[in-house]
């Protein structure tokens, strides 16, 4: 005879809907063990039909170890902004990018999902981190995607931020000489708001990419012709204009949020901390 609590009891090792574990457990003729690995091929089969389906949904989640050598950001999708803030599905992105900070072939990388998928799970090593998404989908009800991941290892510091629900997220490599002092996180708090805020690409001149750099010129020079600029001023004309670039797009030119008569640079300077932002990622959900 199946119970209302053998019913209760698989439900709640399982999350599946009441009806599907009842129905499981008179398969099994009432063995818990044999109607959860019922549900679960039922599941995983449903999973599998479910995984075409399109996420534009999910969350940016960060992961810092506890030394802050190592840090981890991730785009994770799924169909519906309820799920997204669902608990299954936030421990889901935890595991998902504590698996990337420990596991040592994801060092130093920015990656698609799927560079990870075929990996064992590092929380259980059974299982692919593609079969735990799975598995995930299975008891969830959505398709859900590791969209992107990004991993810095460094023998400074590492320091995350995500903005409100999970929105935006930002990653920043540091140095300082003052180590990860109450001072130090202040100011490296200040600089991944304004990161989140204000979308920098660079950190600074010298980082700007040459390529981006060229393209840019060419666009400006072909608008200061096509002003009726003389020839003669053009260049100058040109690198007027790339210093409103600069500050649109470097992080260390960049008005700062918090004192627009400072850059973030003078900022830094200023500050006392010595603090030096080595590298840094910025995600937004359904970014590029």
């Amino acid at each position: 005879m199946i119970t209302a609590e053998m019913v209760k009891t698989l439900r709640e090792m399982t999350g599946a809907g009441m009806l599907e574990c009842k129905k499981a457990l008179e398969e099994a003729s009432g063995d818990i063990e044999r109607a959860k690995e019922i549900l679960r091929v039922r599941g995983l089969a449903k999973a599998d039909k479910k995984a075409g389906r399109e996420t534009k949904e999910g969350v940016i989640y960060a992961y810092v170890s506890e030394d802050r050598k190592r840090g981890v950001i991730i785009e994770l999708n799924c169909e519906t902004d309820f799920v997204a803030k669902n608990e299954h599905f936030v421990e889901l992105a935890l595991n998902i990018a504590k698996h990337i900070a420990n596991v040592p072939e994801n060092a130093n990388r920015s990656e698609g999902g799927d560079y990870v998928l075929g990996q064992a799970y590092e929380g259980d090593r059974s299982i692919t981190v593609g079969e735990l998404i799975k598995n995930a989908i299975a008891k969830i009800g959505e398709n859900i995607q590791l969209r992107r991941f990004t991993r810095f290892d460094t023998n400074g510091f590492v320091h995350a931020y995500v903005h409100g629900v999970g929105k935006i997220g930002v990653l920043v490599d540091y140095t300082s000489p003052k180590g990860i002092n109450d001072d130090v996180l202040r100011v490296v708090q200040d600089v991944v708001l304004q990161i989140a805020a204000m979308k920098p690409e660079f950190v600074d001149v010298a980082s700007v990419d040459p390529e981006v750099l060229e393209r840019e010129k060419k666009i400006l020079t072909e608008q200061a012709k096509q002003e009726g600029k003389p020839e003669n001023i053009i260049e100058k004309v040109v690198e007027g204009r790339l210093k409103k670039f600069y500050q649109e797009k470097v992080l260390l030119e960049q008005s700062f949020i918090k004192d627009e008569k400072k850059t973030v640079g003078q900022y830094l300077r200023e500050s006392g901390t010595d603090v030096k932002i080595e590298r840094f990622v910025r995600y937004e959900l359904g970014g590029v």
